[in-house]
């Protein structure tokens, strides 16, 4: 099967871009609700009137609300959808499990893939989506084309697609899981406001070296293609909602024509216009940094961050040679012409580290910021020579003598000179960003016809019905007398013809189908009274529609709902990962008896558990715990990858056979489907989740409980005028949980910043797992982690609300959560912290997060 190809279209050239790139599909967003908030996106008029004419050419839209959303902003989304439900686009693309739950009741003819924001990355996911109603699943961009194989495998491609990234930027951490960007500047990567925090430049304070950390190369897996088509991926995904024409209609030419070459025939879905270029080399002229494959080939095969560039590299042509003035000459190894990009770049690198540069250390972030900032020496190359003539054009193995512009930084004699831009290339995209000569733009919606033909007692009656999805709006006949053709019969044709459009009511007929027998004849005059009528109910019943399904819709947010009635007394919560701290949990509970732990967490954890057994751990928990007179929970991962089961397995045995009530903490869907598949039966235990199944809004609370999901805990980049939003709204079967004390694993991440100083994996003898202390420009320190092969980055100072805990127990939350995970913890450190979350005071070295500004 050949996979389609997914492109992105952050605005209308895009759009067309795609379009005649030969895409076999475009995905967008709108102007609001979507995780480019920041392209220029579309308007539903917009959509309107491109729907239709990516339709009639074979290629699909689909639109990402791949969001968090808050409560206050249901309303507007719903209007949104209620609009959306008519254009025709193929899907709509979610993370929020609310939002899909809402559309999955609400608007049902919407059909719903899973964003990557999901961060499902193993087939437990992908089962625990189909069941939530996702026909498609993003795939994290972690996997390997083995774990794609295996997955596809086990889930059939009939319950659910897997879609999969082959191309575009990589996040250092697991989408939807990076909480840096919402700590740091209350702009969430999970409300479409990420401020690339990733991308600066960080100094490492307990070793020698500096550089861009956690900048990661540009995924390509054009020359691993195979592996990806093998894995029985169904649809290839391009990143890249913010990048321009060029670059969609580059990156669809290079894997349209990988995918010729792969199946030995031409697999475009329309004829394509464009001559065959060399699409490798003008990808060096779109938007695009080192490349790498990732984890297509397996973990830690190659390098993945680049610890030296953090923006856009270009194709190296030459180095400066002699420079008089502010002219530079240089021999090009690539053609040269008037307007084409230059950038030209120091020839040291921009960092020094051990152990890939010995003892030549440098800890100046000077050269890093200028290159992060953008203050690198680039510009449009406007007059030059060639032998001492003014050329407009130059040849590859010219010696070319340019002028660099006043304002730029001069270069000096061996600096690289990087070819950014081709004009040439620009020319040809930009015959390929306009909209079809042959088309005219109209809006359009979208919906199913549905033709029957039945004679009777000398009549035939024509009953036509017009659908949305499964649901009929209108039905309606006409009948004229049964009158055979006195030449070939041609009423089917002449229907299709007919029922196409109807231009009255601003109607496209998505699919016109037929049943009964056509073998007669009617005066087209007659059909075209049919049609008029069938167009002046049209209108009034879509607007009828569409207001009940508004009206429905909205009224759904109050059922279940109730107000939080205030609390008087607080239950604590402790998520551990280490034995080491259940002497000192104890020591505290028996000192403080007003401070009531009803429950101890556990997340076991290969790097701390040494050779202990699940046995063995559980038996140090259950006795602890007991003397506190508390539960146990054991906290399923986050990710859970397939080299993580095997640790999992143990312990899910150890809690079966315990005698009691299993009690699980799942911050992942796969968690839940991977407790079904341990032989667990979600009823008959007690489920909690993380913060990271969110629940933004009180849609996705009730679509954890709808999975059995008793407590839900609120996210820690949640703000306070949010949180009351929802808890004056809160469904009464769900418990609340808040997270007082918390270091936010900022990034969660397969990606090694071990592995890129050292050049490559160096294996755990000589990394140690160590973990990295650095700090960026404006003096704010952090902490990169090595837990095993992953690494948790997380900030010097801990996230903490414990003086709002009183203010939290008015609006009704009595359950709070303390996790003392990742960072090690002395029993003076613990100490102190359960001190300032029992007497409600601020924490010394904390913030707060976004709880008293507005989460973006």
């Amino acid at each position: 099967m050949v996979p389609e190809i997914l492109a992105p279209a952050g605005g209308r050239a895009q759009f067309f871009a795609a379009l005649h790139a030969g895409a076999d599909a475009v995905y967008l967003g709108m102007k609001e609700f979507n995780a480019r908030g920041r392209a220029e996106n579309f308007t539903l008029e917009d959509l309107r009137s491109l729907v239709p004419l990516a339709r009639s050419r074979g290629m699909k839209v689909l639109v990402t609300i791949n969001i968090l959303l808050k409560e206050a902003e249901l309303p507007r989304l719903i209007a949104d959808l209620a609009e959306l439900q008519w254009i025709g686009v193929e899907a709509v693309i979610v993370q929020d499990i609310g939002v899909a739950r809402l559309i999955r009741r609400e608007f049902p003819n919407l059909r719903l893939h899973a964003s990557t924001q999901m961060a499902v990355h193993n087939a437990s996911g992908v089962l625990a989506a189909a069941r939530l109603g996702f026909r498609r699943v993003v795939m994290a961009r972690e996997l390997t084309a083995q774990e794609l194989r295996k997955i596809r495998r086990e889930v059939p491609r009939d319950l659910v697609e897997i879609e999969a990234f082959c191309h575009g930027s990589l996040c250092y951490s697991y989408s939807g899981l990076c909480f840096f960007s919402g700590a740091e500047d209350a702009r969430s990567g999970n409300r479409g406001e990420c401020a690339y925090t990733c991308r600066k430049p960080y100094k490492i304070l307990n070793e020698p070296g500096h550089g861009f950390l956690f900048s990661m190369k540009d995924l390509n897996t054009s020359q691993d293609l195979d592996k990806l088509v093998t894995a029985g991926v169904d649809t290839l995904k391009i990143e890249g909602r913010k990048k321009d024409a060029q670059y969609v209609a580059t990156s669809v030419g290079l894997y349209r024509d990988k995918l010729n070459q792969l199946f030995g025939r031409d697999t475009a879905p329309r004829p394509l216009a464009h001559e065959a270029r060399d699409w490798q080399r003008d990808m060096a002229f779109s938007f695009h940094r080192e490349t790498t494959t990732f984890f297509v080939k397996g973990r830690y095969h190659e390098n993945v961050i680049d610890l030296a560039n953090p923006t856009h590299k270009g194709l190296l042509i030459g180095t400066v040679g002699r420079v008089e003035g502010r002219t530079l000459e240089f021999i090009t190894s690539e053609a040269l012409e008037r307007f084409d990009g230059l950038r030209i770049d120091p020839a040291l690198d921009v960092y020094h580290a051990k152990p890939q540069h010995g003892d030549a250390i440098k800890a100046n972030l000077k050269t890093a910021k200028r290159k992060y900032a953008g203050e690198d020496c680039q510009f449009s190359l406007r007059d030059f020579t060639v032998s001492q003539q003014r050329r407009t054009e130059a040849k590859a193995g010219e010696k070319v003598r340019i002028q660099v512009p006043d304002d730029e930084k001069l270069p000096r004699p061996g600096d690289l000179i990087y070819k950014i831009r081709s004009n040439e290339l620009k020319r040809h995209t930009e015959a390929l960003s306009q909209a079809p000569d042959d088309t005219r733009l109209r809006p359009l919606r979208s919906l199913d016809f549905h033709i029957a033909s039945r004679a009777h007692d000398g009549e035939l009656i024509l009953t036509i019905r017009a659908c949305l999805g499964t649901r009929t709006l209108l039905e309606t006949n006409l009948t004229a007398p049964a009158q055979k053709p006195k030449t070939e019969a041609r009423l089917q044709k002449d229907l299709e013809d007919l029922f196409t459009i109807f231009g009255e009511a601003e109607v496209l007929a998505a699919s016109l189908t037929f049943e009964g027998d056509w073998g007669w004849f009617v005066p087209k005059s007659l059909l075209k009274q049919l049609k008029k009528q069938v167009s002046e109910q049209l209108t009034s019943a879509i607007d009828a529609y569409t207001q009940s399904s508004l009206a429905e819709a909205n009224a759904s947010l109050a059922l279940q709902r109730s107000k939080r009635e205030a609390v008087t007394a607080a239950r604590y919560q402790i998520k551990i990962d280490r034995l080491e701290y259940l002497p000192i949990l104890q020591t505290y509970a028996a000192a403080h008896a007003d401070f009531v732990v009803d429950e101890i967490v556990f997340e076991p954890k290969r790097a701390f558990l040494g050779k202990i057994s699940a046995d063995a751990a559980y038996a140090q928990l259950r006795s602890v715990a007991e003397a506190m007179q508390a539960s146990l929970r054991l906290a399923l991962p986050t990710v859970i990858r397939a080299w993580d089961e095997p640790l999992l397995r143990p312990w899910l045995r150890t809690f079966q056979n315990a005698g009691h009530t299993p009690a699980f903490e799942v911050g992942n869907l796969g968690a839940l489907e991977l407790l079904d598949e341990a032989g667990y039966r979600r009823q008959d235990c007690d489920l909690a989740s993380d913060f990271t199944l969110y629940a933004l809004n009180t849609e996705a609370a009730l679509s954890l409980l709808e999975q059995n999901v008793q407590r839900v805990c609120l996210s820690v980049e949640d703000d306070l005028p949010s949180l009351r939003s929802k808890l004056r709204n809160w469904p009464a079967s769900v418990e609340p949980q808040i997270i007082l004390y918390k270091d936010t694993p900022l990034f969660i991440a397969e990606a090694c910043s071990l592995t890129a100083l050292h050049h490559g994996c160096p294996t755990a003898a000589v990394c140690g797992y160590r973990t990295l202390e650095i700090e960026n420009d404006e003096g704010e320190r952090f902490f990169v982690a090595h837990e095993s092969c992953k690494s948790i980055v997380y900030g010097k100072e801990a996230f903490a609300v414990s003086d709002h805990r009183r203010r939290l127990m008015e609006l009704g939350v009595r359950d709070f959560r303390l996790d003392f995970l990742t960072r090690e913890y002395t029993a003076e450190a613990m100490t102190a912290i359960l001190d300032g979350i029992r007497e409600g005071f601020k924490l010394p070295e904390t913030h707060g997060a976004n709880f008293e500004r507005e989460l973006l």
